[in-house]
């Protein structure tokens, strides 16, 4: 099951704004910031983070009224298709870490691709397989990334280069391992996590990047 399962839906007054704004000669990224749309930018943050709650990469807390600590995430990124600017399928929520991590790299053209072909769709893609990243609407963040504190593992593909380009273990490559020591319950959690997994070659692996955040102590 997805995380987000009924992307939003706008309302006909607010498809005809986003239409007229597409149709512009002049449309471009920039505009998703302009003070006109500052009320379309609210209805889609309100919708995902009542939804959702979290960080959708991090999983980690967002602000519950500000917009400052709740950025809306266009998963392909705005500067690369235009037209899934207001894709319900393509936004979600993030923290303030996780959005300007992401919007450096674009921001310096150093954004890494996150679908397979890495190509302009002319229609958004209707599957996970479409995607190297772990997606909010098709994926089940849980099936892809294991999180204890800050400490984030892959069990997947996907989720080891979602841990990268959102630079997931940043706390840890910082401070190090031992100003973030894992809780009594926290380890107990995990190993148990390690233990329940069923698949076997996903268990070695979780083990391995276990014995591998512990070797930097």
């Amino acid at each position: 099951m997805a995380d987000i399962e009924n992307s939003i839906t706008y309302t006909p007054q607010i498809k005809q704004r986003i239409s007229e704004l597409i149709a512009k000669s002049d449309f471009k990224s920039s505009d998703w910031s302009e003070e006109d749309i500052s009320d379309i930018r609210k209805y889609i943050r309100d919708y995902y983070r009542d939804l959702t709650k979290k960080c959708f990469y991090c999983r980690k807390d967002i602000s519950i009224k500000s917009a400052n600590g709740c950025h809306v995430e266009h998963i392909i990124p705005k500067s690369k298709s235009l037209h899934f600017m207001f894709e319900p399928k393509n936004l979600c929520v993030v923290c303030n870490d996780c959005n300007e991590i992401k919007n450096n790299k674009e921001v310096l053209g150093k954004s890494e691709k996150v679908t397979k072909e890495n190509r302009d769709f002319k229609r958004y893609p209707r599957s996970s397989n479409a995607f190297l990243v772990v997606h909010p609407h098709f994926d089940n963040y849980d099936d892809h990334i294991f999180r204890r504190g800050d400490i984030y593992i892959d069990k997947s593909p996907k989720g080891s280069y979602t841990i990268y380009i959102c630079e997931l273990n940043r706390k840890i490559h910082k401070y190090g391992m031992d100003s973030m020591a894992l809780t009594q319950s926290e380890l107990f959690d995990l190993f148990n996590n390690i233990m329940n997994e069923a698949n076997y070659s996903k268990q070695i692996g979780l083990m391995n990047k276990l014995q591998e955040f512990f070797i930097r102590l």
